[in-house]
């Protein structure tokens, strides 16, 4: 998986969480999603807090701790779409300063490289959009880079990386 390309892909996959975001109705949060415990609201704050945490691996502002952002907890207040426009923006601005793709970043999973923490980030915003086009009837399909992209990164490096802790919120 190249880290360039692996960017391209970020970069599509927050252009399809906000246009998805921003088609939601007020009634539309409230829906349950895919992810056990979790409506639309609770997923989409999930979503936009490991874009900001791994965002802060990059460009060294404050990011969600772990608790934080497996929480569940709503950081979208009244206007979800301008809160996920921010995150994608700082998202899209530390990844752009990566120049080496093997230097080493510091995310809420640990340390590695920056190549690895982008398709992280990538895979997590491919499937958690794919999670919110569920929840609200609509359809989503990957194209044939996404959908590498996610078998790699979910097959290889989601399983071992998953908090041994982590359970939905009630």
């Amino acid at each position: 998986m190249s880290p360039i390309i692996s960017l391209e892909l970020l970069q599509q996959a927050d252009r399809r969480l906000v246009d998805l975001v921003a088609a939601l109705s007020p009634t539309d949060l409230e829906l349950a999603s895919p992810c056990s415990g979790w409506n639309v609201r609770s997923l989409v704050s999930h979503t936009v807090a490991s874009i900001d945490a791994f965002a802060a691996g990059v460009d060294g502002g404050p990011g969600p701790t772990e608790a934080e952002l497996f929480s569940g907890d709503d950081i979208l207040g009244p206007d979800p779409v301008a809160v996920t426009k921010q995150s994608v923006g700082r998202s899209q601005r530390a990844w752009a300063t990566i120049r080496d793709w093997q230097q080493p970043v510091t995310t809420v999973l640990g340390e590695m490289p920056a190549g690895q923490a982008v398709g992280i980030i990538t895979y997590s915003t491919l499937i958690h959009s794919w999670d919110l086009a569920v929840a609200v009837g609509r359809k989503v399909e990957f194209d044939e880079a996404e959908a590498a992209l996610a078998e790699v990164v979910g097959s290889q490096l989601v399983p071992a990386l998953r908090p041994r802790t982590f359970s939905a919120p009630r």
